[in-house]
């Protein structure tokens, strides 16, 4: 069910609702007003019907004429029979004061009001006794009467309503409509948007209400922008880094198929292995690259232990550094401090630390040293390689990028992977000529600013 829809169902429930709640409200406060006039109205009578009728000729009263039906003239709209008066002599003889009052029970006993069913129809009477004299006097009225003036009242409250309520509810649901229209069009926009347009949705003539909901929806765009446009590169250069080699894996099978040389097809082979093997990494490397770009936030965080995650990446690549005859030292801060604390994913920080290492390894000449020093504040790898040109090591980390004259296999992804790997953790990563008067790249590892 629509937004709109459940609004537009909620004034049609609750409109009617809070209206017979109020009638009802207006209903008993109604009758308790009305009840209270007509009883105050019929306590006064009493009293007065009792201060006159001692005036009465005792003698005389029980045997006078009963008075006429109706008073002369215009009665107008006077209910006559809906009000009744009663008298009775000390002996309990009635004094026929009031034709309708003869109807009225004496209630010997009965003091004050009380409610009686009379030929039908029923009473509210009022009964005062004089205790000295013996006097009895009884105002009565027909309860009717009060029910019809409160009906009348709260039909006058009903009819009004009973017409506006439904205009009221129209006009709800009109405005409704038009002030859910901002999100009609914002969803129409949204669908007719193509897959590739980052362009932020316009902030024009959206509510309030909404305006944080477009804000996130535009930061989302340019995540899933930035997104793509991560998986183009990533696809185009993969494309173009992987053409090279595999026109030369199909020029050396060719050469090992077709080539009378025996040692000739040989090199060949030992060419398409050597290949094989770096189109495998090449895709591993492509493939851990695409799964850290998806990441935002680390899955597995844990105390990292950087002594096992150390011994475990310079197993990695020792075979690499027996190989090419490159000494390994990993430098440990004194016993009472921790090497660079820290909460994260020890695989991904492992290959991190592997790949510098690999490349520390790759670019060293043989029979040099290779340091990775663990400090309180960071990490530090030195090679003692030729170093890097100024203007290369701006672009290390750019992903397929390698500087020119380099004899060594590579696909320039480690030190992406490896950048990309620290900012998941909240850490960077700075290169640097060596200024130890030392050839060689000093790799520094370190928290960001404003990280715990």
């Amino acid at each position: 069910m629509t937004l709109q829809r459940r609004l537009i169902l909620a004034v049609l429930i609750a409109a009617p609702v809070v209206w017979l709640l109020t009638i009802g409200m207006t209903y008993v406060r109604a009758r308790h007003e009305i009840n209270e006039l007509y009883d105050t109205d019929m306590v006064r009578m009493a009293m007065q019907m009792h201060s006159l009728v001692p005036l009465v000729d005792i003698t005389a009263a029980p045997s006078r004429a009963r008075l006429p039906a109706a008073a002369e003239g215009d009665q107008g709209d006077a209910g006559l029979g809906d009000m009744a008066i009663a008298a009775w002599l000390p002996d309990g003889t009635p004094m026929h004061i009031d034709p309708d009052g003869d109807r009225l029970p004496p209630a010997q006993g009965v003091k004050g009001f009380t409610d009686r069913r009379i030929d039908g129809h029923r009473w509210r009477l009022y009964y005062l006794d004089d205790d000295v004299s013996g006097w009895r006097v009884c105002i009565g009225q027909k309860l009717g009467e009060r029910n019809e003036l409160i009906l009348s009242y709260i039909a006058a409250q009903v009819l009004p309503w009973a017409v506006g309520l439904p205009v009221l509810i129209g006009v709800l649901i009109l405005f409704m409509r038009r002030a859910m229209a901002p999100v009609r069009e914002l969803s129409a926009e949204i669908e007719s948007r193509s897959p590739h347009d980052p362009r932020p949705l316009g902030l024009a003539g959206v509510p309030g209400e909404l305006v944080p909901l477009v804000n996130a929806m535009n930061r989302l765009l340019v995540r899933v922008s930035d997104s793509l446009e991560h998986e183009r590169r990533l696809t185009a250069d993969a494309a173009h880094e992987m053409r090279t080699p595999l026109a030369a894996l199909k020029a050396q099978w060719e050469i090992a198929r077709r080539s009378p040389d025996e040692s000739e097809r040989a090199r060949a082979r030992a060419n398409v292995e050597s290949g094989i093997d770096r189109m495998s990494r090449l895709v591993s490397q492509l493939l851990t690259m695409s799964r850290l770009e998806d990441a935002s936030e680390l899955a597995l965080l844990e105390d990292v232990n950087w002594q096992s995650i150390a011994q475990q990446a310079l197993s990695d690549c020792l075979a690499l550094a027996q190989r090419r005859k490159i000494d390994v030292e990993l430098i440990w801060p004194s016993a009472h401090i921790a090497p660079l604390p820290l909460a994260g994913d020890p695989n991904l920080l492992g290959l991190m630390l592997r790949n510098l290492l690999d490349n520390a390894i790759r670019y060293s000449p043989a029979g040099a040293m290779v340091t990775m020093d663990f400090r309180a504040d960071g990490i530090v790898v030195c090679d003692e390689g030729p170093g890097v040109a100024p203007e290369v090591l701006a672009r290390l980390g750019d992903r397929f990028f390698r500087g020119s004259g380099q004899r060594e296999q590579g696909h320039g992804l480690g030190i992406s992977i490896a950048q990309r790997v620290a900012r998941l953790h909240g850490l960077a990563i700075t290169f640097a000529n060596r200024g130890d008067g030392r050839n060689g790249l000093m790799v520094r590892i370190f928290r960001c600013a404003g990280q715990s």
